[in-house]
């Protein structure tokens, strides 16, 4: 199955676009296959001036839906990467309950990210307070493969702008209100 490659809109018309586009077809889960795609691409949308370059990262744990630990691909170490412009209900911790629809987001996000090779493009802060990297992540060049943006969409996450990481927040808010006019995950199962 072909899929459709990211488009941006709004507030994103000056972040650059994907300029090498790549045919991606659904080919069954084939390791080998899925990293030569992640590592092609070289040209993902990121902030006007990203604190940091692009690189790519293994997923090796979801904390939480919004969270993961990772290794990056050329040996840099393991990074604890925090989604930008989304937040996803908490999981239980420390002997709270977790929050409506925490455990879903956590299983979507790892579904869709332990053990796969993500990009990982940058904003304008690289950090936050609990020393995680603040990054966009990309599976692959489609609109379903932005991660963030795909939590969003799908129900299991909505807006959350981080100080001088607001680049793509006009989009993640059309997800939002979209998931939200569809009555899609969080939006039609958690009360209030």
């Amino acid at each position: 199955m072909l899929l459709f490659l990211l488009a941006c809109t709004g507030s994103s018309e000056s972040l650059p676009a994907v300029k090498e586009s790549v045919a991606i077809e659904d080919t069954g889960p084939d390791p080998a296959v899925d990293d030569a795609r992640v590592r092609a691409l070289t040209d993902l949308p990121a902030g006007p001036n990203p604190c940091d370059v692009p690189f790519v990262v293994r997923v090796t744990d979801v904390v939480d839906g919004d969270t993961f630990w990772s290794s990056r691909d050329d040996g840099g170490g393991s990074v604890k990467v925090r989604m930008i412009g989304i937040d996803t209900p908490e999981i239980s911790h420390n002997g709270a309950p977790a929050d409506c629809w925490a455990n879903e987001a956590w299983a979507h996000s790892r579904e869709g990210l332990v053990g796969k090779l993500v990009w990982l493009t940058f904003d304008g802060e690289c950090t936050d307070p609990y020393d995680r990297s603040l990054a966009y992540v990309f599976r692959d060049n489609t609109e379903a493969g932005f991660w963030n943006r795909n939590l969003v969409r799908q129900g299991y996450a909505t807006v959350f702008t981080f100080d001088n990481n607001d680049s793509f927040a006009s989009d993640i808010e059309d997800d939002a209100r979209a998931a939200r006019d569809e009555g899609l995950g969080l939006w039609s199962n958690c009360p209030g």
